[in-house]
């Protein structure tokens, strides 16, 4: 079967081609069009330049330089800047998958999905992800002395459609073409200050992309498919996200998900005076903590006890995770099963094969104030600090049904000041798009 492979340029871009959240354009939109060929999801890619200004001076702001302390979170990289991803069917409108709040997901997904050889080397490459701070700042953020140097990057797109392994029919009849449609992050969300505070004139700092285009292989269509009725269906794992708070030590959180066939489901944490922020890392996942007023911040509130639910009632463990490692004081590792719990909700661990989460960065003991501290949070080794609950549904790939009963977790913490703690959940789930001549139709 022979391919092309396609170069699409965005559909709603400036004059010049240079894309700014601050400067009025927050969503990119790709389309492949319909066409005798079969789409492989798999080798679509973002492909463009990046570049970080310290302020917002007209025409020419001011690049970063070493001296000032701006940067971003280094194990999302370019994923920075994707605040949420949506594809379309291009004939319908219909939307097939939508995630929201991507960075947080793939801050959690990366981690546990990727090597520290990974990011090293092909995905600081391509996604711009570097496993240390310090070293991602000066790859990727500052500038050279002439401010003309740009950082190119050609980043996949992890997701259910993307990943499902299967080809679409871009034909007419059949799916038509895909649209893909990423809404930029707000710069407040993705830059940051190292030492937590705002320097004199740099609070309009902002990141642009520039020479965007999306790259993808479509492959021909073979004799017997032409001649074949432009219908059939494209199953794929699809990630819906969700968003609430918690401010309590005994915090319960249900959701009615109208799912028919949930894979698994998990949560990562945020104080939320840190979202929309220059002088914190918006994209961080850590341990709930509580408030303090002083430059070192709160303390880590440990998690203690967790239940997950259906329709009120535990399951699919009938027990507590109970964080029993907390009887012993000198520990700061968490219980292994909330751990595992976490890596079967992205990757089973029979589907495993890299990751970089280890007792390092995700053991608690790290710092939630000064950004410069050595303890702080985002000076983890391995990336830096990773946290979640996460719960797998069901033997093997097969899930359970949330159409008709509530999914609910119960976490009991240490989270005993004022200290509203955000909660990013999602929830992977099988769904099957069916399409012919009279349209496309997404069953979950």
């Amino acid at each position: 079967m022979t391919s092309r492979y396609l170069q699409v340029i965005p559909d709603n871009v400036p004059a010049d081609g240079k894309v700014s959240f601050k400067n009025g354009f927050p969503v990119l939109s790709f389309t492949v069009s319909a066409q005798d060929g079969l789409l492989d999801p798999q080798s679509i890619r973002i492909v463009g330049n990046l570049n970080v200004y310290k302020d917002n001076l007209s025409p020419n702001p001011s690049p970063v330089r070493a001296g000032d302390k701006i940067t971003m979170n280094n194990r999302l990289g370019i994923y920075n800047v994707f605040d949420s991803l949506t594809i379309r069917s291009a004939r319908t409108k219909m939307i097939c998958e939508s995630i929201r709040h991507y960075s947080k997901w793939m801050n959690t997904y990366t981690a546990l999905t990727s090597s520290k050889g990974d990011q090293m080397s092909h995905l600081g490459e391509s996604c711009l992800i570097y496993p240390n701070a310090e070293t991602f700042r000066s790859a990727v953020v500052i500038n050279n002395a002439s401010g003309t140097e740009t950082t190119s990057f050609s980043a996949h797109l992890p997701c259910g459609f993307c990943q499902s392994g299967n080809l679409v029919d871009l034909r007419e009849g059949a799916f038509g073409g895909v649209t893909v449609e990423i809404m930029l992050m707000p710069d407040s969300n993705v830059l940051y200050f190292e030492d937590g505070s705002v320097d004199a004139g740099q609070g309009e700092a902002h990141y642009r992309l520039s020479d965007l285009k999306l790259c993808c292989e479509v492959k021909d269509m073979p004799p017997d498919m032409v001649q074949a009725q432009p219908e059939g269906s494209y199953e794929f794992n699809t990630i819906t996200s969700l968003y609430t708070s918690i401010n309590s030590t005994n915090a319960q959180i249900q959701y009615s998900l109208a799912l028919r066939n949930l894979q698994s489901a998990f949560m990562t944490f945020m104080p939320v005076s840190h979202i929309n922020t220059l002088t914190a890392d918006g994209s961080a996942t850590t341990y709930p903590s509580n408030a303090s007023g002083n430059a070192s911040g709160g303390t880590l509130s440990a998690i203690k006890r967790v239940q997950f639910l259906k329709g009120g009632v535990k399951h699919p463990a009938e027990f507590d995770y109970n964080n029993v490692i907390l009887d012993a004081p000198d520990t700061l590792l968490p219980d292994p099963q909330i751990v595992k719990g976490l890596y079967d909700a992205i990757v089973p661990d029979y589907h495993q094969v890299r990751t970089t989460i280890s007792p390092i960065n995700f053991r608690r003991g790290y710092k939630m104030g000064t950004l410069e501290e050595e303890t702080s949070y985002n000076n983890v080794a391995l990336g830096g600090a990773v946290m979640g609950l996460g719960v797998k549904y069901g033997i093997g790939d097969a899930g359970e049904d949330f159409s008709q009963q509530q999914f609910g977790v119960s976490i009991e913490s240490e989270l005993s000041t004022d200290n509203p703690i955000g909660v990013y959940l999602f929830f992977k789930a099988k769904a099957t798009l069916l399409y012919s001549g009279q349209g496309v139709q997404l069953i979950q």
